[in-house]
């Protein structure tokens, strides 16, 4: 302990004894701020919910098809969709399959592999931290009297 006492003590008397006239000189480049970071504006799910309702077209398109081969088609799907940083559907789920036939329940199969497979092009969230956001959504269907 008392070398490191003895160093500061030489140290504090090079810097005493220092000449009066000595000058420091200043950086010929003066450190600006940093700017400040960027905020993104966090997830907001009403936003992914809205772009689910501007893409009914698709799934609307996907319950024609099926309801073509199965004209009693209709019930709720609840599918979840996972979101990446991209805001980009990363991946789909099946949550609740309320769907109901009458004879080909295969028809099912296709209405909900066609609108998880049309999902996957989805963007739901503009650019931001929307990563491992999910968001859940119910389509109701209906068939036509």
């Amino acid at each position: 302990m008392k070398p490191i006492i003895a160093i500061a003590a030489l140290l504090l008397s090079i810097l005493v004894g220092a000449p009066a006239s000595a000058k420091v000189k200043k950086p010929l480049v003066q450190e600006r701020d940093p700017a400040p970071a960027q905020v993104a504006a966090p997830f907001n799910p009403d936003d992914a919910v809205r772009e689910i309702r501007a893409r009914m077209g698709t799934v609307r398109g996907c319950y024609e098809a099926a309801s073509r081969r199965e004209p009693g088609l209709r019930g709720k799907l609840q599918l979840g969709f996972d979101i990446a940083d991209s805001g980009q559907v990363a991946a789909t789920q099946i949550e609740v399959n309320g769907l109901r036939v009458d004879a080909d329940y295969s028809t099912v199969n296709v209405l909900a592999s066609c609108i998880r497979r049309q999902a996957l092009g989805w963007r739901l969230s503009p650019e931001g931290p929307a990563g491992g956001a999910h968001v859940s959504y119910v389509f109701v269907f209906e068939a036509a009297h």
